[in-house]
């Protein structure tokens, strides 16, 4: 038989195996977490492993295995129970980092996954990808694979993968490992044709009509006619062979980053100490950083929410002068904040919540010649610092003023106040650095200036007038320099013609 494809898209089904368990462990402390752990499903009144991690699995722990069987094999097993809300949450973060690959990811219809139509089934949760065309931003689509690959592992989350030309039939063809290299074609269509009927996703009744039929693979299933599948199957499994045939669109809804971040991680024997805290914030301010690189944007503010089992909840405000996609560097920052908050004694629940962002501008990862950026970054991580240290009403800084008169063209404002940087000054003169604090009075000796020394104009003058509203001030600038070379920055007022050192040149 052979297989018509429309267009040649490639679809990546991205499957996790212990979701269930992955997305608990936030809330374990480190010892917890070595030891052997299942999570607990219900079915029917009868409670099986949905899934384990190792060390489990070296006592004999396996999926469907009843709890009590479990507990005979391994009496130290941590049993958790399944918690939906948080592995929704968990696939919410994987279809973030999924978006930085793709501009098409797919999450899974929650309907379907809660039927009761189907048997106990320990079917991981997973989601999809169309990566046609995102080679070129890799340079090969093995590239992309393999930093998808790399990406999961360092947020420590087990995945597997399958790869086809339409979403139905990579789900199909999920594989027991992670593929980094692209199956061609043909390979894709002999493994779909040999799957075995038991990997559908229909009803135990469907499955026992194949047995009858003597129907085993999927390519058996494919070769019988449109009027002979409409005879023996239900609508259901009839969607599900057009899908395979690319007759019938895969219709979901894309994923779309939410507008805001918003996170909670809860530990329900309670955190003492502030240290202790900082493993769950590292893990929120990584799944922030997911979010970032999903939007392409940076967050401009913080906001920490810690909540005791009994009293009032403490919120913590950290204030960015800069762009920060480092989880690192954020944490580095919260910790400095935190030093300064007063917290209940036990904390059982830690929300991070975001929504100030700011687009990342284009070309802002490339650095100017004389590394400018480089300095600018730099000096905006000190002032995030001295914040989180000291707080923001300690920290101030230089601005420039709507006025021409030099002693009042600069002020010292508050670091967070939003001030006008380029006011309409028009003055294209050199101007001192530094000025004196009160402008000093010259002397004419001889019909020359005189201040400690003569002094000879070297160039000028320039009119500054400023107050016109109230008494308007005119005064001509010059620059003058001595007999060692030092040069001096003077003023003559126009209405009373008296001279003036105003500032001192390096």
């Amino acid at each position: 038989m052979t297989m018509r494809y429309q267009r040649q898209e490639i679809w990546l089904y991205l499957q996790f195996p212990l979701l269930s368990l992955e997305a608990l462990l936030p809330e374990l402390s480190p010892e917890q977490q070595s030891k052997p752990i299942a999570v607990i499903s219900s079915e029917k009144n009868t409670q099986r492993v949905l899934c384990c991690n190792s060390q489990a699995g070296a006592w004999g722990i396996e999926p469907n295995l009843s709890i009590s069987t479990a507990l005979v094999l391994c009496p130290e097993l941590m049993t958790l129970s399944r918690q939906p809300e948080k592995e929704q949450q968990q696939l919410q973060q994987l279809a973030l980092l999924a978006y930085s690959f793709s501009p098409v990811v797919i999450l899974p219809n929650e309907r379907k996954q809660k039927s009761n139509n189907f048997k106990f089934s320990t079917r991981p949760l997973g989601l999809w990808l169309e990566i046609s065309g995102c080679d070129k931003l890799f340079k090969g689509y093995n590239n992309l694979l393999q930093a998808l690959a790399k990406k999961l592992q360092d947020q420590s989350i087990s995945s597997v993968t399958g790869i086809a030309h339409n979403p139905m039939a990579a789900q199909l063809l999920c594989q027991p490992e992670f593929q980094c290299q692209l199956p061609t074609t043909t390979e894709i269509q002999q493994q779909l044709l040999s799957t075995n009927l038991s990997q559908l996703d229909c009803s135990t009744y469907q499955q026992q009509s194949f047995k009858r039929l003597g129907l085993n693979h999927v390519g058996d299933l494919l070769a019988l006619s449109r009027s002979a599948l409409s005879r023996r199957f239900d609508h259901q499994l009839m969607d599900i062979i057009a899908q395979l045939k690319n007759e019938k669109p895969f219709s979901a809804r894309r994923f779309q980053p939410a507008n805001s971040f918003r996170d909670v991680i809860q530990n329900t024997q309670g955190i003492f100490n502030k240290e202790n805290l900082l493993f769950p914030m590292k893990t929120l301010l990584q799944r922030l950083c997911l979010y970032l690189s999903a939007r392409y944007c940076h967050c401009r503010e913080l906001e920490w929410h810690f909540e005791p089992l009994i009293g009032e909840a403490k919120t913590m405000k950290v204030q960015l002068s800069s762009r920060h996609n480092n989880w690192s560097d954020l944490l580095l920052l919260s910790r400095l904040q935190l030093e300064r908050l007063e917290l209940p004694r036990s904390i059982e629940q830690i929300t991070l919540f975001s929504n100030q962002f700011i687009d990342v501008p284009q070309g802002s990862f490339n650095l100017d010649l004389f590394g400018e950026h480089h300095c600018s970054e730099q000096s905006s991580e000190l002032i995030d610092r001295l914040n989180a240290r000291l707080g923001i009403d300690a920290l101030s800084r230089p601005t420039l003023n709507q006025d021409y008169l030099p002693e009042q063209a600069s002020s010292l404002a508050n670091i967070d106040k939003q001030t006008d940087d380029n006011p309409n000054k028009k003055s294209t003169a050199p101007q001192p650095l530094w000025l004196l604090t009160e402008p000093a009075p010259i002397q004419i000796r001889n019909q020359q200036l005189y201040w400690h020394q003569p002094l000879t104009i070297v160039s000028g003058p320039e009119r500054i007038c400023g107050n016109w509203w109230q008494t308007e001030q005119q005064r001509d600038y010059y620059l003058a320099c001595d007999s060692s070379g030092a040069r001096y920055w003077l003023f003559r007022e126009t209405s009373s013609q008296r001279w003036f050192i105003h500032g001192l040149f390096s």
